[in-house]
Protein backbone atom coordinates (compact mmCIF):
# COMPACT_ATOMS: atom_id res chain seq x y z
CA UNK A 1 0.00 0.00 0.00
CA UNK A 2 1.47 3.48 -0.63
CA UNK A 3 1.84 6.34 1.33
CA UNK A 4 -0.98 7.95 -0.05
CA UNK A 5 -3.67 5.65 0.39
CA UNK A 6 -2.29 4.67 3.58
CA UNK A 7 -2.99 8.04 5.00
CA UNK A 8 -6.62 7.45 3.30
CA UNK A 9 -7.06 4.84 4.95
CA UNK A 10 -5.76 6.20 8.40
CA UNK A 11 -8.79 8.94 7.74
CA UNK A 12 -11.10 6.78 6.98
CA UNK A 13 -10.78 4.68 10.02
CA UNK A 14 -10.01 7.04 12.41
CA UNK A 15 -13.03 8.91 11.22
CA UNK A 16 -15.19 5.93 12.00
CA UNK A 17 -13.95 5.33 15.24
CA UNK A 18 -14.74 8.61 15.88
CA UNK A 19 -18.35 8.71 14.73
CA UNK A 20 -18.70 5.46 16.80
CA UNK A 21 -17.24 6.63 19.77
CA UNK A 22 -20.15 9.71 20.17
CA UNK A 23 -23.27 7.31 19.50
CA UNK A 24 -24.10 7.01 23.09
CA UNK A 25 -24.83 10.75 22.50
CA UNK A 26 -26.40 10.85 19.81
CA UNK A 27 -29.47 12.13 21.02
CA UNK A 28 -27.65 15.17 21.94
CA UNK A 29 -26.99 15.77 17.98
CA UNK A 30 -30.04 15.12 17.24
CA UNK A 31 -31.84 17.93 19.38
CA UNK A 32 -28.97 20.34 18.33
CA UNK A 33 -29.62 19.16 14.71
CA UNK A 34 -33.11 20.15 15.15
CA UNK A 35 -32.23 23.68 16.89
CA UNK A 36 -29.63 24.63 13.96
CA UNK A 37 -32.57 23.45 11.48
CA UNK A 38 -34.58 26.20 13.55
CA UNK A 39 -31.80 29.02 13.48
CA UNK A 40 -31.30 28.42 9.51
CA UNK A 41 -34.69 29.12 9.17
CA UNK A 42 -35.00 32.28 11.34
CA UNK A 43 -31.98 33.70 9.61
CA UNK A 44 -33.22 33.31 5.91
CA UNK A 45 -36.55 34.19 7.08
CA UNK A 46 -34.97 37.65 8.29
CA UNK A 47 -32.79 37.62 4.81
CA UNK A 48 -36.22 37.54 2.83
CA UNK A 49 -38.13 40.41 5.20
CA UNK A 50 -35.00 42.53 4.41
CA UNK A 51 -35.33 41.94 0.53
CA UNK A 52 -38.80 42.97 0.57
CA UNK A 53 -38.61 46.00 2.89
CA UNK A 54 -35.78 47.05 0.80
CA UNK A 55 -37.97 46.73 -2.11
CA UNK A 56 -40.72 49.10 -0.01
CA UNK A 57 -38.36 51.82 0.14
CA UNK A 58 -36.92 51.55 -3.53
CA UNK A 59 -40.29 51.63 -4.71
CA UNK A 60 -40.53 55.30 -2.53
CA UNK A 61 -37.45 56.35 -4.05
CA UNK A 62 -37.82 55.37 -7.24
CA UNK A 63 -41.82 55.99 -7.92
CA UNK A 64 -42.38 58.30 -4.94
CA UNK A 65 -45.11 55.84 -4.00
CA UNK A 66 -46.05 56.87 -0.28
CA UNK A 67 -44.35 55.02 2.16
CA UNK A 68 -46.78 52.56 3.43
CA UNK A 69 -45.73 52.89 7.40
CA UNK A 70 -47.74 49.90 8.93
CA UNK A 71 -45.86 47.28 6.16
CA UNK A 72 -42.82 48.65 6.92
CA UNK A 73 -42.79 48.38 10.50
CA UNK A 74 -44.42 44.94 10.62
CA UNK A 75 -41.32 44.07 7.90
CA UNK A 76 -38.97 45.79 10.66
CA UNK A 77 -40.65 43.75 13.80
CA UNK A 78 -40.27 40.90 12.04
CA UNK A 79 -37.04 40.78 10.79
CA UNK A 80 -35.77 41.78 14.31
CA UNK A 81 -37.75 38.60 15.90
CA UNK A 82 -36.20 36.51 13.48
CA UNK A 83 -32.92 37.69 14.04
CA UNK A 84 -33.41 37.80 17.89
CA UNK A 85 -34.52 34.06 17.74
CA UNK A 86 -31.67 33.03 15.43
CA UNK A 87 -29.26 34.17 17.49
CA UNK A 88 -31.54 32.79 20.59
CA UNK A 89 -31.34 29.16 19.13
CA UNK A 90 -27.60 29.63 17.89
CA UNK A 91 -26.84 30.10 21.31
CA UNK A 92 -28.93 27.01 22.69
CA UNK A 93 -27.25 24.64 19.75
CA UNK A 94 -23.68 26.49 21.14
CA UNK A 95 -24.98 25.19 24.74
CA UNK A 96 -25.76 21.96 23.87
CA UNK A 97 -22.66 20.97 21.81
CA UNK A 98 -20.55 22.17 24.40
CA UNK A 99 -21.86 21.32 27.31
CA UNK A 100 -23.25 18.09 26.63
CA UNK A 101 -21.45 16.75 23.66
CA UNK A 102 -18.02 17.23 24.47
CA UNK A 103 -18.23 17.09 27.91
CA UNK A 104 -20.01 13.42 27.97
CA UNK A 105 -17.61 12.40 25.26
CA UNK A 106 -14.16 13.37 27.07
CA UNK A 107 -15.74 12.13 30.57
CA UNK A 108 -16.27 8.90 28.60
CA UNK A 109 -13.03 8.91 27.01
CA UNK A 110 -10.96 8.96 29.63
CA UNK A 111 -12.70 6.74 31.79
CA UNK A 112 -11.99 4.24 28.70
CA UNK A 113 -8.39 5.08 29.23
CA UNK A 114 -8.12 4.55 32.94
CA UNK A 115 -9.95 1.33 32.70
CA UNK A 116 -7.62 -0.12 29.82
CA UNK A 117 -4.62 0.98 31.73
CA UNK A 118 -6.05 -0.73 34.47
CA UNK A 119 -5.46 -3.82 31.72
CA UNK A 120 -2.50 -3.55 30.33
CA UNK A 121 0.48 -5.78 30.97
CA UNK A 122 3.51 -4.18 33.75
CA UNK A 123 5.63 -4.45 30.39
CA UNK A 124 3.68 -1.61 28.78
CA UNK A 125 3.57 0.71 31.47
CA UNK A 126 7.31 0.38 31.74
CA UNK A 127 8.51 0.94 28.38
CA UNK A 128 6.09 3.99 28.21
CA UNK A 129 6.40 7.03 30.07
CA UNK A 130 4.07 8.66 32.43
CA UNK A 131 4.27 12.01 30.85
CA UNK A 132 3.36 10.55 27.58
CA UNK A 133 0.14 8.31 29.19
CA UNK A 134 -0.45 12.02 30.40
CA UNK A 135 -0.23 13.45 27.48
CA UNK A 136 -2.83 11.10 25.48
CA UNK A 137 -4.98 11.04 28.52
CA UNK A 138 -5.20 14.64 28.97
CA UNK A 139 -4.01 16.98 25.90
CA UNK A 140 -4.67 14.46 23.61
CA UNK A 141 -8.52 13.52 24.41
CA UNK A 142 -9.27 17.43 25.23
CA UNK A 143 -7.99 17.93 21.81
CA UNK A 144 -9.97 15.09 20.12
CA UNK A 145 -13.26 16.70 21.96
CA UNK A 146 -12.82 20.04 20.94
CA UNK A 147 -12.63 18.61 16.86
CA UNK A 148 -15.84 16.30 17.93
CA UNK A 149 -17.51 19.68 18.39
CA UNK A 150 -16.20 21.63 15.53
CA UNK A 151 -17.37 18.49 13.85
CA UNK A 152 -20.65 18.29 14.93
CA UNK A 153 -20.85 21.69 14.43
CA UNK A 154 -19.40 21.91 11.06
CA UNK A 155 -22.16 19.04 9.97
CA UNK A 156 -24.58 20.02 11.73
CA UNK A 157 -24.10 24.10 10.84
CA UNK A 158 -22.54 24.02 8.24
CA UNK A 159 -23.88 21.99 5.51
CA UNK A 160 -27.36 22.45 6.87
CA UNK A 161 -27.32 25.86 6.45
CA UNK A 162 -25.44 25.83 2.86
CA UNK A 163 -27.61 23.72 2.00
CA UNK A 164 -31.05 25.97 3.14
CA UNK A 165 -29.33 29.04 1.76
CA UNK A 166 -28.63 26.74 -1.56
CA UNK A 167 -32.57 26.28 -1.89
CA UNK A 168 -33.44 29.39 -0.85
CA UNK A 169 -30.88 31.64 -3.40
CA UNK A 170 -32.29 29.39 -6.79
CA UNK A 171 -35.69 30.39 -5.64
CA UNK A 172 -34.47 34.20 -5.67
CA UNK A 173 -32.83 33.62 -8.91
CA UNK A 174 -30.88 31.01 -10.43
CA UNK A 175 -28.27 32.86 -12.39
CA UNK A 176 -27.31 34.73 -9.35
CA UNK A 177 -27.38 31.89 -7.07
CA UNK A 178 -24.79 29.80 -9.64
CA UNK A 179 -22.72 33.32 -8.91
CA UNK A 180 -22.35 32.94 -5.39
CA UNK A 181 -21.66 28.79 -5.67
CA UNK A 182 -20.22 28.65 -8.84
CA UNK A 183 -16.34 29.01 -6.69
CA UNK A 184 -17.41 26.97 -4.08
CA UNK A 185 -15.57 23.86 -6.06
CA UNK A 186 -12.44 25.44 -6.28
CA UNK A 187 -12.13 26.89 -2.99
CA UNK A 188 -12.72 23.45 -0.92
CA UNK A 189 -10.37 21.30 -3.57
CA UNK A 190 -7.73 23.94 -2.71
CA UNK A 191 -8.62 23.40 1.38
CA UNK A 192 -8.19 19.46 0.99
CA UNK A 193 -5.11 19.49 -0.71
CA UNK A 194 -3.68 21.77 2.26
CA UNK A 195 -5.68 20.00 4.72
CA UNK A 196 -4.18 16.67 3.59
CA UNK A 197 -0.36 18.67 3.70
CA UNK A 198 -1.14 19.73 7.44
CA UNK A 199 -1.70 15.83 8.52
CA UNK A 200 1.53 15.28 8.53
CA UNK A 201 2.75 18.54 10.67
CA UNK A 202 0.48 17.57 12.85
CA UNK A 203 1.39 14.18 13.83
CA UNK A 204 4.87 14.65 14.57
CA UNK A 205 3.41 18.16 17.00
CA UNK A 206 1.84 15.14 18.60
CA UNK A 207 4.93 12.97 19.11
CA UNK A 208 6.76 16.01 20.44
CA UNK A 209 3.90 16.96 22.62
CA UNK A 210 4.27 13.88 24.11
CA UNK A 211 8.15 14.10 24.40
CA UNK A 212 7.27 17.86 26.34
CA UNK A 213 5.28 16.20 28.85
CA UNK A 214 7.41 13.01 29.74
CA UNK A 215 10.60 15.90 30.06
CA UNK A 216 8.09 18.05 32.73
CA UNK A 217 7.55 15.04 34.39
CA UNK A 218 10.58 13.79 34.89
CA UNK A 219 12.08 16.78 35.85
CA UNK A 220 9.55 17.77 38.47
CA UNK A 221 9.93 14.66 39.96
CA UNK A 222 13.41 14.63 39.86
CA UNK A 223 13.60 18.14 41.40
CA UNK A 224 15.85 17.53 44.40
CA UNK A 225 18.81 15.41 42.36
CA UNK A 226 18.41 18.56 39.65
CA UNK A 227 19.16 21.15 42.10
CA UNK A 228 21.48 19.17 44.13
CA UNK A 229 23.68 17.84 41.70
CA UNK A 230 23.34 22.15 39.85
CA UNK A 231 21.89 20.65 36.59
CA UNK A 232 19.61 23.69 36.03
CA UNK A 233 21.51 25.02 33.13
CA UNK A 234 21.42 21.44 31.46
CA UNK A 235 17.60 20.78 32.39
CA UNK A 236 17.04 24.36 30.65
CA UNK A 237 18.69 23.78 27.61
CA UNK A 238 17.28 20.08 26.95
CA UNK A 239 14.27 22.30 27.74
CA UNK A 240 14.82 24.65 25.46
CA UNK A 241 15.81 22.15 22.28
CA UNK A 242 12.48 20.49 23.04
CA UNK A 243 10.51 23.61 23.04
CA UNK A 244 12.13 24.93 20.12
CA UNK A 245 11.29 21.79 18.20
CA UNK A 246 7.39 22.23 19.70
CA UNK A 247 6.97 26.00 18.57
CA UNK A 248 8.14 24.43 14.93
CA UNK A 249 5.98 21.69 14.50
CA UNK A 250 3.46 23.39 15.96
CA UNK A 251 4.00 26.73 13.96
CA UNK A 252 4.14 24.77 10.78
CA UNK A 253 1.29 22.54 11.39
CA UNK A 254 -1.01 26.07 12.61
CA UNK A 255 0.63 28.00 8.68
CA UNK A 256 -1.33 24.86 6.88
CA UNK A 257 -4.01 24.96 9.02
CA UNK A 258 -4.28 28.59 8.95
CA UNK A 259 -4.08 28.71 4.94
CA UNK A 260 -7.62 26.96 4.37
CA UNK A 261 -10.06 30.04 5.56
CA UNK A 262 -7.86 32.77 3.85
CA UNK A 263 -8.75 30.88 0.90
CA UNK A 264 -12.28 30.32 1.60
CA UNK A 265 -12.28 34.19 2.34
CA UNK A 266 -10.51 34.72 -1.22
CA UNK A 267 -13.39 33.02 -3.27
CA UNK A 268 -15.87 33.85 -1.13
CA UNK A 269 -14.91 37.76 -2.01
CA UNK A 270 -15.01 36.51 -5.18
CA UNK A 271 -18.25 35.46 -5.67
CA UNK A 272 -19.18 38.56 -3.18
CA UNK A 273 -18.18 40.62 -6.13
CA UNK A 274 -19.28 38.76 -9.15
CA UNK A 275 -23.16 39.30 -7.49
CA UNK A 276 -22.81 42.59 -7.15
CA UNK A 277 -22.08 43.70 -10.59
CA UNK A 278 -24.77 40.68 -12.27
CA UNK A 279 -27.61 41.71 -10.00
CA UNK A 280 -27.09 45.14 -10.87
CA UNK A 281 -27.17 44.80 -14.37
CA UNK A 282 -29.76 42.52 -13.98
CA UNK A 283 -31.30 44.91 -11.94
CA UNK A 284 -31.29 47.97 -14.49
CA UNK A 285 -32.79 45.86 -17.39
CA UNK A 286 -35.60 45.04 -14.78
CA UNK A 287 -34.78 41.43 -14.87
CA UNK A 288 -35.08 41.03 -10.87
CA UNK A 289 -35.90 43.76 -8.31
CA UNK A 290 -33.53 45.57 -6.13
CA UNK A 291 -34.53 43.85 -3.56
CA UNK A 292 -33.74 40.25 -4.56
CA UNK A 293 -30.41 41.74 -5.35
CA UNK A 294 -29.94 42.88 -1.92
CA UNK A 295 -31.45 39.17 -0.49
CA UNK A 296 -28.86 37.58 -2.77
CA UNK A 297 -26.15 39.54 -2.03
CA UNK A 298 -26.76 39.09 1.67
CA UNK A 299 -27.27 35.17 1.33
CA UNK A 300 -24.21 35.44 -0.28
CA UNK A 301 -22.38 36.95 2.79
CA UNK A 302 -24.10 34.20 4.95
CA UNK A 303 -23.30 31.53 2.52
CA UNK A 304 -19.52 32.73 3.71
CA UNK A 305 -19.39 32.04 6.87
CA UNK A 306 -20.62 27.71 7.30
CA UNK A 307 -17.54 27.50 4.27
CA UNK A 308 -15.37 29.37 6.46
CA UNK A 309 -16.95 26.91 9.58
CA UNK A 310 -16.22 24.11 7.36
CA UNK A 311 -12.56 25.16 6.28
CA UNK A 312 -11.89 25.53 10.14
CA UNK A 313 -13.14 22.21 10.79
CA UNK A 314 -10.99 20.32 7.96
CA UNK A 315 -7.93 22.35 10.13
CA UNK A 316 -9.18 21.13 13.14
CA UNK A 317 -9.70 17.39 11.87
CA UNK A 318 -6.24 17.14 10.75
CA UNK A 319 -4.53 18.51 14.22
CA UNK A 320 -7.30 15.63 15.88
CA UNK A 321 -6.43 12.50 13.61
CA UNK A 322 -2.93 12.86 15.32
CA UNK A 323 -4.46 13.07 18.43
CA UNK A 324 -6.88 10.21 17.67
CA UNK A 325 -4.19 7.96 16.31
CA UNK A 326 -2.32 8.15 19.37
CA UNK A 327 -5.52 7.78 21.88
CA UNK A 328 -6.47 4.46 19.47
CA UNK A 329 -3.19 3.61 19.39
CA UNK A 330 -3.36 3.13 23.52
CA UNK A 331 -7.25 1.76 23.32
CA UNK A 332 -5.56 -1.24 20.77
CA UNK A 333 -3.04 -2.15 22.64
CA UNK A 334 -2.79 -5.82 23.71
CA UNK A 335 -4.10 -6.34 27.62
CA UNK A 336 -3.14 -9.29 29.40
CA UNK A 337 -4.97 -12.52 29.09
CA UNK A 338 -7.75 -13.83 31.71
CA UNK A 339 -7.03 -16.84 33.04
CA UNK A 340 -9.76 -19.02 34.64
CA UNK A 341 -8.14 -21.53 36.33
CA UNK A 342 -8.93 -22.87 39.78
CA UNK A 343 -6.69 -20.41 42.00
CA UNK A 344 -4.19 -21.73 44.77
CA UNK A 345 -6.09 -22.09 48.15
CA UNK A 346 -3.28 -19.96 49.42
CA UNK A 347 -1.14 -22.29 52.04
CA UNK A 348 2.15 -21.15 50.88
CA UNK A 349 3.81 -23.93 49.07
CA UNK A 350 6.37 -21.84 45.97
CA UNK A 351 8.11 -23.70 43.15
CA UNK A 352 10.02 -22.55 40.81
CA UNK A 353 10.70 -25.61 37.85
CA UNK A 354 13.52 -24.47 35.52
CA UNK A 355 12.92 -20.87 34.94
CA UNK A 356 13.80 -18.04 32.17
CA UNK A 357 13.01 -15.03 31.61
CA UNK A 358 14.07 -12.14 29.84
CA UNK A 359 12.80 -8.74 29.53
CA UNK A 360 13.91 -7.79 26.34
CA UNK A 361 13.64 -10.91 24.62
CA UNK A 362 17.30 -11.29 24.12
CA UNK A 363 19.26 -10.91 27.19
CA UNK A 364 18.54 -13.18 29.54
CA UNK A 365 18.13 -11.85 33.32
CA UNK A 366 16.56 -15.56 34.73
CA UNK A 367 18.19 -18.67 33.31
CA UNK A 368 17.31 -22.33 34.30
CA UNK A 369 15.64 -21.50 37.67
CA UNK A 370 15.18 -23.66 39.98
CA UNK A 371 13.73 -23.41 43.80
CA UNK A 372 10.81 -24.98 46.24
CA UNK A 373 9.81 -23.22 49.36
CA UNK A 374 7.22 -25.12 51.94
CA UNK A 375 4.44 -22.97 53.57
CA UNK A 376 5.19 -20.66 56.23
CA UNK A 377 8.92 -20.65 55.46
CA UNK A 378 11.08 -17.12 54.94
CA UNK A 379 12.73 -16.82 52.60
CA UNK A 380 15.89 -14.38 51.65
CA UNK A 381 16.94 -13.68 48.33
CA UNK A 382 20.42 -11.64 48.69
CA UNK A 383 22.77 -10.65 45.53
CA UNK A 384 24.15 -7.94 43.64
CA UNK A 385 22.46 -5.17 42.03
CA UNK A 386 21.11 -6.81 38.74
CA UNK A 387 21.21 -10.43 39.92
CA UNK A 388 17.84 -11.04 39.30
CA UNK A 389 16.40 -10.29 42.76
CA UNK A 390 13.58 -8.17 42.23
CA UNK A 391 12.64 -10.00 38.91
CA UNK A 392 11.99 -13.11 40.63
CA UNK A 393 9.52 -11.56 42.92
CA UNK A 394 7.92 -10.11 39.28
CA UNK A 395 7.41 -13.01 38.28
CA UNK A 396 5.64 -14.60 41.06
CA UNK A 397 3.18 -11.85 41.03
CA UNK A 398 3.03 -12.05 37.44
CA UNK A 399 3.65 -8.70 36.92
CA UNK A 400 5.76 -10.39 34.31
CA UNK A 401 5.54 -14.11 32.40
CA UNK A 402 8.19 -16.74 32.34
CA UNK A 403 9.45 -17.59 29.13
CA UNK A 404 10.37 -20.62 30.10
CA UNK A 405 9.44 -23.34 32.59
CA UNK A 406 6.74 -23.27 35.73
CA UNK A 407 6.06 -21.43 39.36
CA UNK A 408 3.44 -23.02 40.76
CA UNK A 409 1.92 -22.10 43.71
CA UNK A 410 0.23 -24.72 46.22
CA UNK A 411 0.72 -27.10 42.77
CA UNK A 412 -1.11 -24.64 41.00
CA UNK A 413 0.70 -23.12 37.45
CA UNK A 414 0.22 -19.77 38.20
CA UNK A 415 -0.13 -18.87 34.50
CA UNK A 416 -3.56 -20.44 34.32
CA UNK A 417 -4.44 -18.31 36.81
CA UNK A 418 -6.43 -15.19 37.16
CA UNK A 419 -3.90 -12.56 37.95
CA UNK A 420 -5.84 -10.90 40.37
CA UNK A 421 -6.59 -13.53 42.60
CA UNK A 422 -2.88 -14.49 42.58
CA UNK A 423 -2.35 -11.26 43.48
CA UNK A 424 -4.73 -11.92 46.42
CA UNK A 425 -2.68 -14.03 47.90
CA UNK A 426 0.02 -11.49 48.34
CA UNK A 427 0.79 -8.86 50.60
CA UNK A 428 3.53 -6.29 49.49
CA UNK A 429 5.82 -3.96 51.18
CA UNK A 430 8.70 -2.34 48.59
CA UNK A 431 11.45 0.08 48.96
CA UNK A 432 10.03 2.75 47.16
CA UNK A 433 6.80 4.02 49.09
CA UNK A 434 3.83 4.55 47.82
CA UNK A 435 0.89 7.01 49.49
CA UNK A 436 -1.76 8.89 47.86
CA UNK A 437 -3.45 12.22 48.78
CA UNK A 438 -5.66 11.41 51.65
CA UNK A 439 -5.51 11.11 55.03
CA UNK A 440 -3.74 8.12 57.27
CA UNK A 441 -6.64 6.40 58.24
CA UNK A 442 -7.42 6.23 54.07
CA UNK A 443 -3.71 5.25 53.06
CA UNK A 444 -3.69 2.25 55.48
CA UNK A 445 -7.20 1.25 55.18
CA UNK A 446 -6.33 0.72 51.11
CA UNK A 447 -4.52 -2.83 52.43
CA UNK A 448 -8.35 -3.41 53.37
CA UNK A 449 -11.49 -1.27 52.05
CA UNK A 450 -14.02 -1.12 54.45
CA UNK A 451 -11.89 -1.52 57.38
CA UNK A 452 -12.92 0.31 60.90
CA UNK A 453 -10.59 2.24 62.78
CA UNK A 454 -10.20 0.12 65.10
CA UNK A 455 -8.11 -2.40 62.64
CA UNK A 456 -6.71 0.20 61.10
CA UNK A 457 -5.23 0.99 64.78
CA UNK A 458 -4.26 -2.44 65.86
CA UNK A 459 -2.57 -2.50 62.51
CA UNK A 460 -0.77 0.53 63.12
CA UNK A 461 0.46 -1.03 66.62
CA UNK A 462 1.56 -4.21 65.14
CA UNK A 463 4.15 -2.04 62.70
CA UNK A 464 5.11 0.39 65.65
CA UNK A 465 3.42 3.42 63.87
CA UNK A 466 0.89 4.68 66.35
CA UNK A 467 3.13 6.54 68.54
CA UNK A 468 4.19 9.07 65.40
CA UNK A 469 0.59 8.92 64.18
CA UNK A 470 -0.73 9.85 67.73
CA UNK A 471 1.84 12.70 67.50
CA UNK A 472 0.25 14.23 64.52
CA UNK A 473 -2.34 17.24 64.36
CA UNK A 474 -5.32 15.47 63.73
CA UNK A 475 -4.04 11.95 64.37
CA UNK A 476 -5.53 9.38 61.69
CA UNK A 477 -7.41 12.00 59.93
CA UNK A 478 -4.23 13.92 59.05
CA UNK A 479 -4.18 14.35 55.39
CA UNK A 480 -0.97 13.59 53.68
CA UNK A 481 -0.54 15.81 51.18
CA UNK A 482 0.31 14.61 47.01
CA UNK A 483 4.09 14.52 47.81
CA UNK A 484 3.97 13.08 50.95
CA UNK A 485 6.29 15.80 51.84
CA UNK A 486 4.54 16.58 55.39
CA UNK A 487 5.94 12.95 56.96
CA UNK A 488 9.88 11.80 56.48
CA UNK A 489 10.33 8.40 55.00
CA UNK A 490 10.63 6.28 57.45
CA UNK A 491 7.28 7.25 58.69
CA UNK A 492 5.85 6.40 55.15
CA UNK A 493 7.26 3.21 55.16
CA UNK A 494 5.94 2.56 58.54
CA UNK A 495 2.61 2.75 57.09
CA UNK A 496 2.92 0.72 53.99
CA UNK A 497 4.22 -1.67 56.36
CA UNK A 498 0.88 -0.74 58.90
CA UNK A 499 -0.94 -1.64 55.61
CA UNK A 500 0.36 -4.72 54.88
CA UNK A 501 -0.61 -5.79 58.35
CA UNK A 502 -4.04 -4.71 57.66
CA UNK A 503 -4.48 -7.01 54.51
CA UNK A 504 -3.46 -10.13 56.73
CA UNK A 505 -2.11 -11.88 53.09
CA UNK A 506 -1.37 -15.54 53.57
CA UNK A 507 2.04 -14.88 51.55
CA UNK A 508 4.24 -11.48 51.75
CA UNK A 509 7.04 -9.91 49.74
CA UNK A 510 9.33 -7.60 51.59
CA UNK A 511 11.53 -5.64 49.03
CA UNK A 512 14.23 -3.60 51.12
CA UNK A 513 10.96 -3.08 53.46
CA UNK A 514 13.62 -1.27 55.83
CA UNK A 515 15.75 0.80 53.59
CA UNK A 516 14.48 3.88 54.20
CA UNK A 517 13.79 3.86 57.92
CA UNK A 518 16.59 4.95 60.53
CA UNK A 519 18.38 2.11 62.81
CA UNK A 520 16.07 2.42 66.02
CA UNK A 521 13.07 2.23 63.76
CA UNK A 522 14.28 -0.85 62.00
CA UNK A 523 15.07 -2.14 65.03
CA UNK A 524 11.28 -1.65 66.42
CA UNK A 525 9.61 -3.03 63.41
CA UNK A 526 11.61 -5.71 63.03
CA UNK A 527 10.02 -7.65 65.88
CA UNK A 528 7.17 -7.12 64.40
CA UNK A 529 8.02 -8.24 61.35
CA UNK A 530 9.27 -11.56 62.89
CA UNK A 531 5.77 -12.03 64.37
CA UNK A 532 3.85 -10.91 61.39
CA UNK A 533 5.70 -13.47 59.58
CA UNK A 534 4.95 -16.35 61.75
CA UNK A 535 3.09 -18.93 59.75
CA UNK A 536 3.12 -17.27 56.44
CA UNK A 537 5.64 -18.21 53.53
CA UNK A 538 7.64 -14.49 52.97
CA UNK A 539 9.88 -13.52 50.25
CA UNK A 540 12.56 -10.81 51.56
CA UNK A 541 15.02 -8.85 49.28
CA UNK A 542 17.68 -7.61 51.19
CA UNK A 543 20.80 -5.91 50.78
CA UNK A 544 21.38 -5.66 54.45
CA UNK A 545 22.31 -9.41 55.15
CA UNK A 546 22.13 -8.82 59.24
CA UNK A 547 18.06 -8.34 58.54
CA UNK A 548 17.52 -12.13 57.28
CA UNK A 549 20.50 -14.22 58.74
CA UNK A 550 16.95 -16.12 60.56
CA UNK A 551 15.49 -16.61 57.55
CA UNK A 552 14.88 -20.36 56.85
CA UNK A 553 16.37 -20.43 53.59
CA UNK A 554 18.82 -17.68 51.91
CA UNK A 555 18.72 -17.80 47.97
CA UNK A 556 21.87 -15.88 46.95
CA UNK A 557 20.98 -15.39 43.68
CA UNK A 558 23.81 -13.97 41.00
CA UNK A 559 23.30 -13.74 37.26
CA UNK A 560 20.32 -14.62 36.99
CA UNK A 561 20.90 -18.34 39.13
CA UNK A 562 20.75 -19.44 42.46
CA UNK A 563 24.69 -20.22 43.17
CA UNK A 564 24.20 -20.53 46.96
CA UNK A 565 21.17 -21.78 48.94
CA UNK A 566 20.77 -22.91 52.84
CA UNK A 567 20.28 -21.12 55.85
CA UNK A 568 22.72 -18.54 57.69
CA UNK A 569 25.15 -20.60 59.29
CA UNK A 570 24.89 -23.40 56.15
CA UNK A 571 26.35 -20.50 53.87
CA UNK A 572 28.61 -19.56 56.35
CA UNK A 573 30.31 -22.49 56.29
CA UNK A 574 30.48 -22.49 53.32
CA UNK A 575 32.75 -19.69 52.77
CA UNK A 576 31.59 -19.31 49.18
CA UNK A 577 29.78 -15.86 47.79
CA UNK A 578 27.26 -15.39 50.30
CA UNK A 579 29.93 -15.31 53.26
CA UNK A 580 32.39 -12.90 50.86
CA UNK A 581 29.08 -10.37 50.70
CA UNK A 582 28.32 -10.88 54.51
CA UNK A 583 31.84 -10.35 55.57
CA UNK A 584 32.47 -7.45 53.78
CA UNK A 585 29.26 -5.49 54.95
CA UNK A 586 30.21 -6.54 58.34
CA UNK A 587 33.60 -5.21 57.96
CA UNK A 588 32.39 -1.93 56.61
CA UNK A 589 30.23 -1.58 59.83
CA UNK A 590 33.03 -2.22 62.23
CA UNK A 591 35.55 -0.39 59.79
Amino acid sequence: MSKKSSSKYGLMRTVGRLIRDIRPIAWAIVIAGFVCICSVMLSVISLEVVGKLTDVLYEFGQNGIAINMDRVLKLSLIAFASYLGSALTSMLRVLLTTNITSRFYTKGMRIRISDKLTRLPISYLDSTSHGELLSRMMNDVSNMSNTIYVIIDTVIDGFVRISIITYFMYAVHWVLATAVIVFVPLSVALSAFISSKSEKSWHEFRKVNGDVYSFIEEDFSGFDAVKAFNLETKQTSRCDVLLDLYGEKMQRGHVLSGLIQPIIAFTDNIAYVAVCILGGILAVKNIVSVGDVVEIILFAKMFAGPLESIANGMGSVQHTLACANRVYQLLDEEEVSVQTGNAPQGEGEVVFSHVGFSYDGVHSVIRDLSFSVKPGQKVAIVGPTGGGKTTIVNLLMRFYDADSGTITVDGTDISTVDKAQLRSLFGMVLQDTWLFNGTVYDNIAYGKPGASLDEVVCATQQAKADSFIDALPQGYNTVINEESTNISGGQKQLLTIARSYLANRKMLILDEATSNVDTRTELLIQDAMDRLLIGRTSFVIAHRLSTIVNADIILVVNNGEVVEQGTHSELMALNGFYAEIYNSQYSLISG
